[in-house]
Parts: C-alpha cells; sequence; structure tokens
C-alpha cells in the first residue's frame, strides 16, 4: 500500500476539487479553466478528467459551452472514489515481507496488521466526500467544513 499519491492521483483530486467548486453554479467547465485553476498540464487534464468520466464521477458536453462537471454532488463523491479513479484499486494484493501474492493459507506475521491498516485506510477515503475537501456546499446546501 502506497500512502503518496501518483501525479495521476494528485491531478485527478486537484481537477475533482475544480469541478466541486463549480457543481452548484450548474456550469461546464473547460479543460483550459480545470488546468489554471489546479496549477495542472493542459496537455494531461484530458486523460485525468477522462479517469473521472470512466469511474461515473465527471461527465463531460461537447462542443460549445461544453466541458466537464460532476456527475453528482459533491457530498456524493468519496475521495476513495477518485483516488481509485487514478491509482486503482488501493487493495493490497502483495505480501509486506515476501513480495509476490499474498497466500491466505501462509500468511506472513504482519498480514492481519498491515491489512487492518489499509483497511482503515480506505475506509477514511470513503467516509471523507469531495464536498468536505473542497469546503463545498453539499445537496442540502449547507457547507462542510
Amino acid at each position: 500500500m502506497e500512502m503518496t499519491l501518483s501525479k495521476t492521483g494528485d491531478y485527478a483530486v486537484r481537477a475533482a476539487l475544480a469541478l466541486a467548486t463549480s457543481y452548484n453554479v450548474g456550469d461546464y467547465v473547460t479543460i483550459a479553466d480545470v488546468a489554471d485553476r489546479m496549477a495542472l498540464p493542459r496537455t494531461f487534464t484530458p486523460q485525468v478528467l477522462g479517469k473521472l468520466i470512466r469511474a461515473g464521477i465527471a461527465t463531460s458536453k461537447p462542443g460549445r459551452g461544453g466541458g466537464y462537471r460532476l456527475a453528482r454532488s459533491p457530498g456524493e463523491v468519496s475521495m476513495l472514489e477518485i483516488v481509485e479513479a487514478a491509482e486503482g484499486s488501493l487493495i493490497n494484493t502483495r505480501c509486506t515481507l515476501r513480495g509476490g501474492p499474498c497466500k491466505r493459507d501462509d500468511r506472513c506475521v504482519v498480514h492481519d496488521t498491515w491489512v487492518g491498516a489499509a483497511e482503515a485506510f480506505r475506509r477514511q477515503l470513503a467516509a471523507t466526500s469531495l464536498a468536505t475537501v473542497a469546503g463545498t456546499p453539499t445537496a442540502t446546501g449547507s457547507v462542510v467544513r
């Protein structure tokens, strides 16, 4: 389990934050606007937004007045969804001590501790909404801080 985000993960979180701040306005946000607001490379921003679309976090609209927006309220999007959209599953399948696949019938001495820590990390990300991180209004209109 890696506790730091790759550049793609970092950019996905920042792109989602940009979309969250525009959600209640209802406007679609252009690639250039997302890139400029969140200091993302313009050439890589479409790929990151594509990952959010494939994960069902964002939608896109082509043409004039088009762009990107969240598919759901920021309060309904978890940080786990965003991170896993960019990084893949955070469930560790490799043995911490031995490397290679984790063997259920021959677990290493740190297996239970490591799995418990990873599950707690995933639960925390799942329990944290994009609205909480962005400080944006939830679906009910209250601001989460």
